[in-house]
């Protein structure tokens, strides 16, 4: 479902829709008329046709988008419906403006938590209801959807990701879905897309190929690191060039990275015991990329574990300031075993592990760049060598310190300063730390500076 009143905020854009008489031609069975009218039955199928691919292309013809209560549609694509019948485009309004409001809406919605639509892809299931305007229903739009189908420009999901690569491809896409809520979503849509009510647009695909393509090879920069991404980081990367501003849809990443394939522009394989789908470009846009092979999953593996100390040194930064913060509220109430508390816990976080976690992020960066460096297989296998019991022990090291058992840490310390404080009922406590006494009391001095 499309967010409440976004379809008919589309539609309303439409002059031929607002007008009675053409809108009672557009919505009758014109498939009757294509023998006593052919013009008429071609120019409606035209207008359907491109309506269609419109309406796809802002994510409403989506079976996964959410549905939330859309108060944010007035003033935007609600803000330009127009209910008299002679709006049309008496403002220089086109079609452009309408994909821009349609999207916009859809964006926000997906934005609110919802899943997000396909921009690529439209559900074929109870088509005409949703087309509905002015209590008007488009009759004939299921010839106009074979006669796309017989054009090839609709292609059904299952037909379109055939192939025995990609049903392998398919069957491990599931295990790539972290969450529940898109684990069942992508459930839905192969399901749907096994009894052809999903159907691929062609030329939404293929036009969002090339935009993924162009995005691509303006910012790589290196042939091995620069080309290797998870379908995850393929998703977040290029959601834009899907022109939606939602995050990309499952089933968009699916059809766009086959289409991909079948150009020989990508390349994808699981990328290790974890399931991930690891995603190779090819070295250069006018090149067939290469298999996967033993090298581009050793650089991937050495790029996922820089990702990961890199989030683990941006978490404990984050949590350094965090117990700074909180140990001046705690001065500011002259809850000064409370304060201690945090300030151990800083020091503990600074001196014993974000001092280890830099040193890895170091050698792990040093080993990417012999990667870059290397312009052969034998060159990356060299560089793997020599950095090989360094990322081994950096993998066991990520595993091992979790910065979530810090933080576990952080609030017992808290709760037990409150409790100390409440026996204590004020008195100061006797700290045998003379570092984080002298901390301490600058801090007493600046909040009193302040003061």
């Amino acid at each position: 479902m499309a967010p409440a009143g976004a379809m008919e905020a589309f539609l309303a854009r439409i002059p031929e829709l607002c007008d009675n008489d053409q809108r009672a031609f557009l919505c009758s069975d014109f498939s009757e008329q294509q023998a006593d009218n052919p013009e008429g039955y071609q120019e409606a199928v035209k207008f359907w046709s491109q309506l269609l691919l419109d309406a796809c292309r802002c994510g409403l013809l989506s079976q996964g988008n959410a549905a939330p209560p859309a108060a944010s549609m007035e003033g935007g694509a609600a803000g330009a419906c127009r209910s008299d019948d002679s709006s049309g485009d008496e403002d220089g309004t086109d079609v452009v403006d309408r994909i821009a409001a349609a999207t916009a809406a859809t964006a926000a919605a997906a934005t609110a938590g919802g899943e997000a639509a396909s921009v690529l892809c439209l559900e074929r299931r109870g088509l005409a209801a949703r087309l509905a305007f002015r209590g008007d229903m488009p009759m004939g739009v299921d010839a106009v959807v074979a006669w796309m189908q017989h054009q090839g420009t609709l292609e059904e999901t299952g037909a379109f990701l055939a192939g025995n690569a990609t049903r392998r491809w398919v069957g491990r896409l599931a295990l790539q879905l972290p969450l529940v809520g898109r684990h069942v979503a992508a459930l839905a849509w192969a399901a749907a897309a096994s009894d052809g009510s999903v159907l691929v647009a062609r030329p939404l695909v293929v036009a969002a190929a090339g935009r993924v393509l162009d995005a691509h090879y303006v910012r790589a920069a290196c042939a091995l690191t620069d080309n290797l991404m998870s379908l995850g980081e393929f998703r977040m990367r290029f959601s834009k060039a899907l022109g939606s501003g939602s995050p990309m849809a499952d089933i968009d990443a699916r059809v766009l990275l086959r289409q991909l394939e079948s150009c020989r522009h990508v390349a994808t394989a699981a990328g290790g015991a974890d399931g991930h789908v690891l995603v190779k470009f090819a070295a250069a846009r006018a090149q067939a990329v290469e298999a996967i092979g033993t090298a581009d999953r050793g650089a991937f593996q050495v790029l996922a574990t820089r990702a990961l100390i890199s989030q683990q040194v941006d978490q404990l930064g984050a949590r350094i300031r965090d117990l700074d913060e909180q140990a001046r509220i705690a001065v500011r109430r002259k809850q000064r075993a409370q304060a201690l508390a945090h300030l151990s816990l800083k020091r503990h976080i600074e001196g014993d592990i974000i001092g280890q976690r830099l040193q890895a992020l170091q050698k792990i960066e040093r080993v990417v760049l012999q990667l870059q460096q290397s312009s052969s297989d034998v060159q990356l296998m060299r560089a793997f060598k020599a950095g090989t019991c360094a990322l081994r022990g950096l993998n066991q090291q990520a595993e091992l310190v979790n910065p979530e058992s810090v933080f576990d840490e952080w609030a017992e310390q808290a709760l037990r300063a409150e409790e100390i404080q409440a026996v204590m009922d004020g008195a100061a406590p006797v700290v045998d730390d003379a570092e984080l006494e002298a901390q301490l009391d600058a801090l007493l001095q600046e909040e009193d500076a302040k003061q």
